[in-house]
């Protein structure tokens, strides 16, 4: 007689016993690459993890390390106490803030005996321009946020060198997202606007310099890939498109050097009398900005920041002759500021 809890229970006992089975395979091969590295060794660990990542986001999981997901596939960067900027539950450290002014004084003061122009860059937490992206349940105080602060205490202390891209990227954002929904950085349109703001910022300085709009250039596409976020998550199958523009007609020389830390790009300009600039850049540089900027300059050199007590000091700034210096810098690395900027001893 046909009974359908024997047929359930025979069915149980298959897939324990292929389970079983894929268990002791899988124990087998990772055994054979050896027994000391066994974790790190473990038989299609990664696909493991990859399906497991699957499961957690098809069963409603957003909490993952490092990472949160959000409303409508927008994906966050969680680690450095980045939404603790977006709550506005940290104070401005900066150390000794008196200090950090006093220095930063004499360094604005220095470049402009050189008639060099100074700006800080502070590239917006995408949480800033996208709160509405992020889960109902996190809440932001009322108080003024870490940027905020800063602004005000440049302002008091008559140092005019930050560009402030949150008002040009919001605006920005109603036509055109401007961060990846799964990357913590801005895309290339994002960074298209940020490159602006710069050489804006810039024209009062040097009339000469004026921004070259995306109808001036091609538009460059790029095939989906895994951004940082998934990568984070060990999610590699949530991949995401890029765009970037460029020039129809290459006419910038740039040589890029495979390294993250110190001096990884120069770009010229055959026979142009435009301006030398020297950017000292995060990773929010090296995701268009650099590229944009190069346009516009005569010379361009470009440092990652932990390079900067090797490139910004007095030495490197009679060595390039920079007319302009930039500190571009994300917006939840800002008490870092203060250790980049050198201390010289001016005559």
């Amino acid at each position: 007689m046909f009974s359908l809890t024997s047929l359930r229970y025979r069915y149980t006992q298959l897939f324990i016993l292929f389970m079983l089975s894929v268990l002791v395979y899988m124990l087998v091969q990772s055994v054979g690459s050896g027994i000391k590295n066994f974790q790190d060794n473990l038989y299609k660990k990664d696909l493991f993890i990859e399906k497991a990542a699957l499961l957690r986001i098809s069963l409603g999981d957003r909490v993952f390390p490092a990472a949160l997901l959000g409303k409508e596939g927008w994906m966050e960067y969680t680690g450095k106490g980045n939404l603790d900027d977006f709550q506005n539950v940290k104070k401005l450290e900066m150390g000794n803030k008196k200090n950090a002014i006093n220095k930063m004084k004499s360094f604005y003061q220095y470049l402009k005996s050189q008639d060099i122009t100074f700006l800080i860059v502070v590239a917006p937490n995408k949480a800033t321009i996208y709160p509405d992206k992020l889960p109902d349940e996190l809440k932001s105080l009322s108080e003024p946020s870490r940027l905020d602060m800063l602004t005000s205490l440049l302002e008091d202390n008559d140092l005019p060198v930050l560009v402030d891209l949150r008002p040009a990227l919001q605006a920005a954002r109603q036509d055109q997202d401007v961060y990846y929904k799964t990357n913590t950085h801005w895309n290339g349109y994002g960074a298209f606007v940020a490159y602006k703001e710069i050489i804006n910022a810039l024209g009062s300085s040097y009339p000469i310099l004026k921004p070259y709009e995306t109808s001036n250039l091609e538009l460059v596409p790029v095939e989906p890939a895994v951004q940082d976020i998934p990568l984070l998550m060990r999610a590699n199958f949530i991949k995401e498109p890029a765009f970037f523009f460029a020039p129809s007609e290459p006419f910038v020389q740039t040589s890029y050097f495979e390294t993250t830390h110190g001096y990884d790009q120069f770009s010229s300009i055959q026979g142009s009398e435009l301006p030398t600039f020297l950017m000292f850049h995060d990773s929010f540089g090296r995701m268009y900005l650099d590229d944009y900027l190069s346009m516009n300059f005569g010379e361009s050199h470009f440092v990652y920041l932990d390079g900067a007590p090797q490139y910004l000091t007095e030495e490197s700034i009679l060595q390039f002759k920079p007319d302009i210096i930039v500190i571009e810098i994300v917006e939840r690395d800002l008490e870092l500021i203060p250790g980049y900027i050198p201390n010289l001893n001016l005559k």
